[in-house]
């Protein structure tokens, strides 16, 4: 009989002492990454920008999360509209759990009241292993089967297409979006008996440029809410509920993210910052740009009860970028060919 389980029971399962599934990762340089989340995003910058990002979550626990994630976007013009571009490649490791995702986005871009109106799709594909080869059940702990069929002991694995759809809208001191990732919920068959259904997730973002009276001097606060439902357990199995034939429990389950940004920006060159996240950590930021080279640094330490295990997360990020006009009369004009 097929059984369907969700990412957060499978971890329990293999000892992981995680309650929910991690799709997607939570970001605390999310500002600076918002392709990822975002696809109406691609291109908005008016460069080709690549952008690196590594973290590692909560430090000293057990089959915590790793992340890596790869942007790259630029914008296009054709048909004599501005259009935008990207690709996404994202990598996660929670528990014995490994994801991969890469995608390609486009954003059709126009002017509207003033600022830019993105509307972006994204499509890609996504796969799931689980290495059950590790999983490890105490003699001891009376509660869980090492028999139990819902645990796989071997090295499954599953793929399917996935997609988002975002909106973005920047004007000139201030930006906002809506996005929604894993559009479909899709469904990664991991084998013959084990099904993973991934949750989708909705975003608002919105940040706001505040010039000081020392023009050297910018405020930049933000804020990211994420909400991600989580497909609750549903079992068709003997072993899985004592003298059952067959059995389904359906429900759904919602997890809300909050983070509010607040970053001082010097000269248009160096930043730090604070970042409150609802319930988990606060965040300290800190970054530079260096010509062409963007190099930015979040370390959270939490407030919630997983500070006693851990010291903190931490994530970096790099971003490289070259600026690109796509207006008449613009196209990379140089008085020498020796400063080409």
């Amino acid at each position: 009989m097929k059984k369907t389980v969700t990412i957060g029971i499978l971890c329990l399962a293999a000892n992981c002492h995680l309650l929910l599934a991690q799709f997607d990762s939570q970001l605390s340089n999310y500002w600076a990454t918002r392709s990822y989340f975002n696809p109406g995003y691609a291109g908005q910058s008016g460069k080709l920008e690549l952008t690196g990002l590594y973290r590692l979550q909560w430090l000293g626990v057990e089959h915590a999360p790793k992340t890596g994630i790869i942007l790259g976007e630029m914008p296009v013009k054709f048909f004599g509209k501005e259009h935008g571009v990207g690709v996404s490649m994202y990598n996660d490791q929670i528990g014995l759990f490994k994801t991969n995702l890469i995608s390609g986005q486009y954003a059709f871009k126009l002017k509207l009241f003033g600022g830019q109106l993105s509307l972006g799709i994204q499509a890609g594909y996504i796969s799931e292993s689980f290495d059950g080869t590790k999983v490890e059940i105490p003699e001891d702990d009376e509660s869980s089967d090492p028999n139990d069929e819902a645990i796989p002991l071997t090295q499954v694995s599953g793929n399917s297409i996935d997609g988002a759809f975002g909106i973005y809208y920047a004007a000139k001191n201030w930006y906002a979006g809506l996005s929604v990732t894993h559009l479909t919920a899709p469904q990664l068959e991991l084998d013959e008996n084990y099904l993973l259904e991934i949750p989708r997730s909705y975003y608002f973002t919105a940040g706001y440029n505040i010039a000081l009276n020392n023009p050297l001097l910018e405020l930049q606060p933000s804020v990211l809410l994420k909400t991600t439902e989580m497909s609750a357990l549903r079992v068709e199995a003997d072993s899985l509920v004592a003298e059952t034939k067959q059995s389904a429990w359906k429900g759904m389950l919602k997890q809300t993210q909050l983070d509010v940004s607040l970053r001082m920006v010097y000269n248009k060159m160096f930043w730090g910052g604070l970042s409150w996240r609802k319930g988990d950590a606060v965040l300290v930021l800190l970054g530079g740009k260096f010509k062409m080279l963007e190099v930015g640094y979040a370390y959270d330490f939490p407030i919630s009860d997983i500070i006693k295990g851990t010291s903190g997360s931490h994530e970096l990020f790099i971003k490289y970028s070259i600026d690109m006009s796509l207006k008449k009369g613009k196209k990379n004009r140089h008085k020498s060919i020796r400063i080409l």
